[in-house]
């Protein structure tokens, strides 16, 4: 984990040295709070400024996880999504205010595009979800070449919706609720696989769903999507929000999962970070906190309420991928035969 950038916001940073006492508490267990129990280490032995000065210089070699577990779940928490609405952690744990403000002040342009991320779901396949997908035009979803390759498969004519149990057609759906303890679905029948970018492209997909939902409630809108100007202008260290459906990941350490989601998957949740770097035209960087389900999963700026990427993949401890907004629309104009600033606006 780079901490110089998990601590590179001046006033979080600020915020996370003023409340020493509380965190170290935090980490000593002398509050106990769920999930933080049994962290490995001991006693915080290092002085918090010591040790964020050490982190800021690149010289932090991982000598106390208690340590290491408070900064991350502080500079980088994830929060429930109910209502379409942000919410705390379920636990009692320490949580950083300024983030919360910030996300406060996002609050609208939040609200715009949290009903329009669903939970990919499947029939007929070993595996009852695969991954998150968005809306970008009023019946088109963009996720990840990964997740489409579940259900979808390229045919002589076009694509083609794979054979699953019993040799019946795979069907997949978009449910665009899925939130904890909310038991309202709102599902979208896929009804084409529009376009699968080949292994020698980026990580992305493109599918058409039903206009209408099982109950008859129409999609929720489209995204906008950043064009390349407005991806000029944002800067590396700007605030985005990762909005998708984390589950339970393998092959990540199961005690660090436990201690930042608190034992809760497959539900939608937003997670705040920072843009970490822009590589070549194509790829961006991101440190919010993301697992296995995140695939396919919006990167959307908070201050512009525009999807800034789509969210691919990761390397534990290091960075996330996603894939810039101008190579979602340039798919859109050649395989969906859209418009993208037509569409938005």
């Amino acid at each position: 984990m780079d901490y110089r950038q998990l601590l590179a916001d001046r006033a979080v940073r600020q915020e996370f040295l003023d409340r020493a006492d509380e965190l170290t508490a935090e980490a000593q267990g002398l509050r106990a709070p769920s999930g933080f129990e049994r962290l490995e280490g001991g006693p915080v032995t290092v002085q918090l400024g010591d040790a964020v000065e050490s982190m800021l210089e690149g010289r932090w070699s991982g000598e106390d996880p208690a340590l290491e577990a408070i900064v991350q779940r502080f500079t980088r928490p994830v929060y429930l999504v109910s209502n379409a609405t942000v919410t705390m952690p379920s636990d009692d744990f320490a949580s950083s205010q300024i983030i919360a403000d910030r996300l406060g002040r996002a609050c609208g342009n939040l609200a715009g595009v949290i009903p329009s991320v669903g939970r990919i779901e499947l029939r007929n396949h070993r595996l009852t979800w695969v991954g998150t997908g968005w809306l970008i035009a009023p019946d088109v979803v963009v996720t990840n070449r990964h997740v489409a390759e579940e259900f979808g498969r390229r045919h002589a004519r076009g694509f083609a919706f794979r054979k699953g149990q019993g040799g019946t057609p795979v069907h997949a759906f978009l449910d665009c609720r899925r939130e904890y303890r909310q038991a309202e679905e709102s599902r979208f029948r896929v009804e084409e696989v529009l376009w699968i970018e080949p292994e020698d492209s980026v990580d992305a997909a493109l599918v058409r769903i039903s206009p209408s939902n099982e109950v008859g409630e129409p999609t929720p809108p489209p995204i906008p999507l950043m064009t390349p100007a407005e991806l000029a202008n944002t800067r590396i260290g700007a605030w985005v929000a990762v909005i998708g459906y984390p589950a339970y990941d393998s092959r990540c350490d199961p005690d660090d999962q436990r201690r930042i989601f608190d034992g809760i998957y497959n539900v939608k949740r937003l997670a705040p970070g920072q843009v970490t770097g822009l590589f070549s035209d194509k790829v961006l960087h991101h440190d919010a906190t993301t697992l296995g389900g995140n695939s396919g999963s919006l990167v959307v700026g908070l201050d512009t309420g525009r999807a800034v990427a789509l969210h691919y993949g990761g390397v534990g401890g290091e960075r996330n991928y996603a894939i810039q907004a101008p190579v979602i629309t340039q798919m859109l104009e050649q395989h969906a035969s859209i418009k993208a600033n037509g569409v938005h606006g």
